[in-house]
């Protein structure tokens, strides 16, 4: 990663202040910093050198910035912001797009034997087309864009460990060698090229089903590689938008915030309201982890209007986004599952609740996953809010779902159930639940 250095300030009595009251030399927070980067999958090794230049007044390009207010904020404890630090980049906060790594040079422990991210050039390794390949007329790839179709049902339907071996085989053995073997300019004017971004990006959704989080990282990032050979800015936004989600979930809220924004920069004035309210929803849910409520609350407004938008409109980029694809869809449902995260991470438990409530009333039937995790995370509120009765029958609708799916994340649930309900066993609906609970958590045959 490039760092700019723009010309010393004078002195960073801020950063030097939060450094001495979280006790940290220069080294140690460079070594924290490095840390984060790895686990976040940003390419990056500082040395203490570089501490000390921005002590003296130099000012890092982004994400460092949000990667040394979110090692500073673990270490006080407390929410620091980039502006606390003194490395506020000023119209940088809102990332360029090339800040964001194409993909981690390091070997990622949670990689399986087969997947082909395991590869230096990840899962389809393709010739990068040129720019002007988008100016000519565009063919369809007629079996390549059913198989699109198709993995995206069955993971959406059943979960992202039914079919994610399948959906291996076919990158590496059947999509990637055509690619390579028509040629660059041809592939991307077939569509070609537009399956392997959706392919390789649904992949990496699946290994995050799976709570494969490194490996999802990696799937993610060729798929921003292929993105952007094509010129793609939309499946690109979306891309960060979904790296952006993995972030927030595993704790690094700064950053999450970063990859929001950076997505919103992205895909700028070339998306669809509908995509447009997609991503505008998750700054709102990155801002509100990060403590940002004033963002939160005016993203998710922003939101709002835009699916107001695109459900008053007709046009086929509206009817696809808000439908669903391989690259997600935003609906009712979504947006207001999205206002759940915002209330329930600004404390408003009660709403987050009733926000969820509905987002189960207008989720399509297809989306079996997604329904799953919902009710999952709806009885987990319930029974924090002390709605216990509420919460045994929402988790018994999860169970009736749970049985079809083959999902990290929905096990991770289950899991919960066991565990949140324990206190509660003496209830006798309570104790039928565990009981059931038990029955589901034994392994089933594949």
């Amino acid at each position: 990663m490039t760092l700019s250095r723009p010309p010393a300030r004078g002195p960073n009595g801020a950063l030097r202040r939060l450094l001495a009251e979280v006790g940290w030399t220069e080294e140690r927070l460079a070594s924290n910093v490095s840390e984060l980067a790895a686990a976040t999958g940003v390419p990056l090794r500082l040395d203490p050198g570089a501490v000390a230049r921005w002590l003296a007044g130099g000012s890092p390009a982004q994400p460092v910035p949000s990667l040394v207010a979110e090692a500073l904020s673990r270490g006080l404890g407390r929410p620091v912001t980039v502006a606390a630090t003194g490395l506020d980049p000023g119209s940088g906060e809102r990332a360029a797009p090339a800040d964001v790594p194409a993909r981690d040079p390091v070997t990622v422990g949670d990689a399986r034997p087969g997947d082909p991210a395991d590869g230096p050039r990840g899962p389809v390794a393709p010739p990068t087309p040129q720019r002007t390949a988008r100016a000519h007329p565009r063919t369809p790839a007629p079996d390549a864009e059913a198989m699109v179709r198709a993995f995206s049902a069955i993971d959406d339907g059943f979960g992202g460990g039914h079919s994610r071996g399948a959906l291996v085989a076919y990158l590496a053995r059947d999509l990637g060698p055509r690619l390579a073997d028509i040629g660059a300019g041809r592939a991307s004017r077939s569509g070609l090229w537009s399956a392997a971004t959706q392919l390789t990006y649904r992949c990496g959704f699946m290994c995050f089903d799976e709570n494969l989080h490194d490996l999802a990282r990696r799937y993610y990032r060729v798929a921003l590689d292929l993105a952007s050979a094509t010129g793609d800015s939309g499946a690109r936004a979306v891309i960060l938008r979904t790296m952006s989600n993995q972030a927030r979930l595993l704790g690094h809220r700064r950053y999450a915030v970063h990859l929001a924004e950076a997505a919103m920069v992205t895909g700028g004035r070339s998306v669809s309201p509908a995509r447009s309210a997609f991503l505008l929803g998750q700054v709102a849910v990155a801002a509100a982890g990060a403590g940002d409520r004033t963002n939160a609350v005016s993203s998710l407004s922003a939101a709002e209007r835009q699916l107001s938008r695109a459900t008053s409109r007709s046009t086929a980029d509206d009817a696809a986004d808000t439908a669903g694809t391989a690259m997600g869809g935003y609906h009712p449902a979504a947006l207001w599952h999205q206002q759940a995260a915002v209330r329930a991470l600004l404390g408003d438990r009660a709403g987050a609740i009733t926000a969820l409530t509905v987002s189960l009333t207008h989720r399509p039937a297809e989306e079996r996953r997604s329904r799953t995790i919902t009710r999952a995370r709806l009885a987990e509120l319930q029974l924090s809010h002390g709605e216990v009765d509420q919460a045994v029958t929402t988790w018994h609708a999860f169970l009736d779902d749970y049985r079809h799916l083959r999902s990290g994340r929905a096990t991770t649930a289950l899991r919960t159930l066991r565990s949140r309900l324990a206190p509660h066993a003496a209830d006798r609906n309570v104790a039928g639940l565990l009981t059931r609970a038990v029955a589901e958590s034994r392994p089933r045959t594949r």
